[in-house]
This record gives C-alpha cells, sequence and structure tokens, in this order.
C-alpha cells in the first residue's frame, strides 16, 4: 500500500514541520522588530552543513513577509530580498543579484510599481534588468552606491505600506573569498546608515567558513552581525520533528501511525540531533514499517539495511569522504578511534594505541585519509587529527553503535 511519508531528507523543511530553534527564532524576530522601528540589527546564521540553516531562514523570511506571525505575535511587512551565491560570483554578479531580486519583488505589486513609477529604473552603464553594460569597466562602487540610494529611496517612499526591506544572502560561503562579501556588506550598510535608511535590514547564512572570508575581505565586516551558530537539536526537539511528521502523515493519509518510546529514543540519540539525520531516519523507518506501528526493531532494519538510511545519507553527504580504501576495517578503525574524539582532535599516538592496529597501517591510513578529505591534520599541531565535521562523525560512529550495520558501497 502506497502512503504519504511526511519526512523530507535533503530538503528545506517548510514552516509546519519545522521544530526547534526556539532561541534562533527568539533572537531572529528581535531582529525583525528592531530593524521595523528604524534600528537595523544584521544577523549570520552559520553552522554546519545539513543542520537546518535555509530551513530557519524560511521561517524567518515568512515572519519577515507578515505570512506567518511571529513568536512575540508580530505580522511584520518587510520587502524581502533572497539571493543565493554561487562559487563564480564576483563582487559585481552579487551587486547585480540584489539588484534584479529586488526589481522582481517589486513588480509583484502594481501599487508599488505605480507608486515607484517617478524614481525606480536602473538607467545606468551596468548591466542589471536587461540593461547591458561593460563588465571591465563599470565601476563597483558607483553600482553599490546606486544601489543603495534605491533601497533608500524604496524604503522611505513606501514607508506607509511596508516596515523596511530586509536582504536574505544564502549559500554565503560559496563565493569565493575574492568576491569580497564582507568588504561589500560592510560598505552597504554604512551608506544605507549615511542615507538615512534605518529600516534595511542585511541577513547572511552559511557554513561557518563564511565568518573567515568575510573577515579576510574586511576585518570588521562581521562585527555588524549578530551570529547565531546553529547547534544539534535538543532531545526534545528531536521529538518532535518526528511526532509532527506523524500527525501530518495522519491527516494525509486517513489513518493514525504510532512510535514506541523505545523507537522515538533510538532515532533521538542515533541522530545526534543533526536534522538532516533525523529526517532521513524517520523517513526510511516510516516507509519500512508496515503494521503502523514504528518499534525498535523497524528503525534498525531501517538503518542498516541495504539503500537504508546510513547507505542514503553517505551517498547524499559524505560519498567524497569514503573509498574502496576507506572501507576497509582498518580504515574504518582508525575513522572510528577519530570520531570518538570529535568535535577535538586525536593524535597519532592515541590514535595507534585504541585502535590497535600497528602503526605503520596507522600511517598508511591517515596519509590516504588526508588525501580523500576525510581526515584533517590539525594547524599548528604536529600529529594531531580531527574530522572535517562534527556529523561525519555521527555518520562513522553509526558503524560501530547500531547492531549489523555494514558500510554502504559506492554504485
Amino acid at each position: 500500500m502506497l502512503k504519504y511519508n511526511p519526512f523530507k531528507p535533503g530538503s528545506i523543511i517548510h514552516p509546519g514541520m519545522f521544530a526547534g530553534r526556539l532561541d534562533e527564532l527568539t533572537i531572529l524576530d528581535k531582529a525583525l522588530f528592531q530593524t521595523s522601528n528604524g534600528n537595523p540589527t544584521h544577523f549570520l546564521i552559520h553552522g554546519e552543513r545539513g543542520i537546518g540553516k535555509s530551513s530557519l531562514l524560511m521561517v524567518v523570511r515568512d515572519f519577515a513577509r507578515g505570512e506567518l506571525v511571529s513568536l512575540y505575535q508580530n505580522k511584520y511587512r518587510f520587502i524581502t530580498i533572497g539571493i543565493e551565491l554561487e562559487p563564480k560570483d564576483t563582487y559585481r554578479d552579487i551587486i547585480c543579484k540584489l539588484a534584479r531580486e529586488l526589481q522582481r519583488e517589486l513588480d509583484k505589486s502594481e501599487a508599488v510599481r505605480k507608486a515607484l513609477t517617478d524614481i525606480w529604473k536602473f538607467i545606468t552603464n551596468w548591466e542589471v534588468l536587461g540593461v547591458k553594460y561593460n563588465r571591465e569597466t563599470a565601476p563597483t562602487d558607483a553600482m553599490l552606491e546606486e544601489l543603495a540610494e534605491k533601497l533608500a529611496t524604496i524604503s522611505s517612499k513606501l514607508k506607509e505600506d511596508v516596515q523596511g526591506i530586509f536582504l536574505f544572502i544564502d549559500e554565503a560561503d560559496k563565493a569565493p573569498a575574492e568576491a569580497g562579501l564582507g568588504e561589500l556588506v560592510k560598505v552597504l550598510s554604512e551608506r544605507l546608515t549615511k542615507l538615512g535608511a534605518n529600516n534595511v535590514g542585511i541577513g547572511i547564512i552559511g557554513i561557518s567558513s563564511v565568518m573567515k572570508k568575510m573577515r579576510d575581505s574586511h576585518e570588521s565586516s562581521v562585527r555588524i552581525f549578530t551570529p547565531i551558530l546553529l547547534e544539534p537539536l535538543l532531545p526534545k526537539e528531536r521529538d518532535e520533528v518526528v511526532q509532527r511528521g506523524l500527525i501530518e502523515a495522519k491527516t494525509k493519509n486517513g489513518f493514525e501511525t504510532t512510535i514506541t518510546n523505545g523507537a522515538l529514543q533510538l532515532i533521538s540519540s542515533w541522530s545526534e540531533g543533526y536534522p538532516h539525520f533525523i529526517q532521513q531516519y524517520a523517513y526510511s523507518v516510516f516507509d519500512h514499517d508496515n503494521d503502523n506501528n514504528i518499534d525498535e526493531s523497524d528503525v534498525v532494519h531501517a538503518l542498516t539495511k541495504e539503500n537504508g538510511a546510513l547507505s542514503l545519507l553517505g551517498m547524499r553527504y559524505f560519498e567524497n569522504m569514503y573509498t574502496d580504501e576507506i572501507r576497509s576495517d582498518d580504515y574504518r578503525t582508525v575513522l572510528q578511534v577519530i570520531a570518538q574524539h570529535a568535535p577535538n582532535s586525536a593524535s597519532r599516538k592515541q590514535i595507534v594505541a585504541e585502535s590497535g592496529l600497528k602503526t605503520h597501517t596507522v600511517d598508511n591510513a591517515l596519509v590516504a585519509l588526508k588525501k580523500r578529505g576525510s581526515v584533517i591534520a590539525q594547524r599548528g599541531k604536529a600529529g594531531q587529527f580531527h574530522l572535517p565535521s562534527r556529523s561525519f562523525a555521527v555518520w562513522i560512529m553509526a558503524f560501530k553503535i547500531i547492531p549489523n550495520t555494514k558500510t554502504p558501497s559506492r554504485t
């Protein structure tokens, strides 16, 4: 029998299924409130890949648009401009993306178009909205200045209808350091302040490496943002994710699927609170269950079977970190020893002692694993090694703590 599966591994979670992050949403709600009242408060959401940054962004964007009532029961009225950065983006590309999305957003409203008909068009020598420019000679400082002026004029002109403008820059870590994101947002925020546009906010979203990239282009750029580090979900929040999914499934399917406390505990503990693990585990378990009552046996089988949850997580998130060599028992043992020390490093001496392997076997493993990016040498500390992310450590440890687990093979 086919049934609707409410869990969404690898996808952004829509606000109706969003669970947890109360502290983070409180900070974001306050940022929107301050900005709407003339005190622009910028934020930077960062954390590991798959930790739920884009899902959190979707919720705060809906708060800003007034599509959702906020935690403090505010219904905001912001114009929201959202872009995603890419590896080949340049400084001027980012400016152009913001301008294009701003125009698209304004074009959605006939009333807005009429209100701005006498001031809104980028009649310049740079390409935006279909106007061509010479990419080599167009001055980026003039482009950014004009963008700031347009944002200031729009926020002032529409103050009777909207509370301000919020710019959301997602996947910010993907842009190269040379794109100068830190300098761009620092200069843009300063120009907006000088123009009196005190109801324009900026939100940056990316993995934590984005902070270094921003500092490299402008040392003080990160200081203008309220940093929001996303950590794994708390146990109660993990349970809420699963329970919300089961409620949605009951509504869509017309029948109830229950889950035992033991099964819920296994999903919670084996995921260690990583949202992408919870979603994949819950999706696979729900799909595997055939009696509408999920128990511990369902969880174990759904995670460990061929093409089960652990295999799918490996292929989706960690495929570039394991090879035929890494799937060997010795190399996997080395990874498990390092994973046990996560998020701290493990010394070569510790790895030899705790693995029970010969020194030359450990050395060979470390060379292969470093080459593949599965292990990283600790900078400034000889003989110290750590994994590239905590979630990779959680995945590696699953093959030690979950019964009957086999390392997935690549196909």
